[in-house]
């Protein structure tokens, strides 16, 4: 008889070193597929959108091929797993609460009307905020300028991309994906979850400085608002559609 330990489907059981290589090359796959591969392409989307494409497929066929070929990986991993497995930990996944997945209703209200109804007022409490601090540095009108004319580049769908992709889901995945990730590692470590989201927040706001005051002080409340919204559904689409509802609004009324 075999001294071949089986686990609960029959194949063999993996010791402690594989069992961390197999940990070690998964958190690889997820970085150079649907991290790496995700944010290049969306960033690059507004602008040059062929060779976003480009780009994200051959990441992901880098991924892919780690999954087949890199032992411990072989032979029963199956690729449609694994990228699911990053994605899912990234936060691109099914919004879900307590760990329990929503009906598919509820996922609509929190991926579609919350967003709408976030991002229409986070517009008013900006409105306000740029009354309070104006922009006067000639650097930072020159920054929104500047912005304005990269969104605008390509028309209206040169805008719808850069709101969407080239912003929102790009920077959710910077900023957001982390606090998503300490969640699921250690989801009763409340102290290290919300020093996580706080402190990528203080980054999201700081990373938009040269815009001037005004929009520090409003990516600071949109930030803590994104996180809520990702930390509580376990997902980033809902954060993702605000950020980019807000965006689009925007951007579009610099085209029309």
């Amino acid at each position: 008889m075999s001294d071949v330990t089986l686990n609960r489907q029959g194949k063999p059981a993996e010791g402690p070193r594989i069992a961390r290589e197999r940990i070690e090359k998964r958190w690889f796959i997820t970085l150079v597929g649907p991290l790496i591969g995700t944010v290049f392409a969306a960033s690059l989307a507004p602008v040059k959108p062929v060779e976003a494409i480009l780009a994200a497929l051959s990441f992901f066929v880098m991924a892919a091929g780690m999954v087949k070929l890199l032992p411990p990986l072989r032979p029963w991993w199956s690729i449609r797993a694994e990228f699911a497995r990053g994605f899912r930990w990234l936060g691109l996944g099914a919004v879900r609460t307590r760990d329990r997945q929503m009906p598919v209703r509820m996922q609509l209200v929190w991926i579609v009307l919350i967003p709408i109804g976030l991002a229409l007022l986070h517009i008013l409490v900006a409105q306000q905020i740029s009354a309070a601090f104006p922009v006067v540095d000639p650097a930072e009108h020159a920054a929104h300028q500047e912005r304005r004319a990269e969104a605008t580049t390509l028309g209206l769908y040169g805008a719808l991309a850069t709101a969407f992709l080239g912003a929102a889901l790009t920077e959710e995945i910077c900023f957001r994906s982390l606090p998503l990730i300490v969640q699921r590692w250690r989801p009763n470590a409340t102290v290290l979850i919300t020093f996580t989201a706080v402190t990528s927040t203080a980054v999201f706001a700081i990373a938009h400085s040269e815009f001037g005051t005004a929009n520090v002080v409003s990516t600071l409340i949109s930030g803590a608002v994104y996180a809520s919204l990702a930390l509580y559904t376990r997902s980033l689409w809902p954060s993702i559609m605000t950020h980019g509802i807000y965006n689009a609004i925007i951007m579009v009324g610099w085209v029309t």
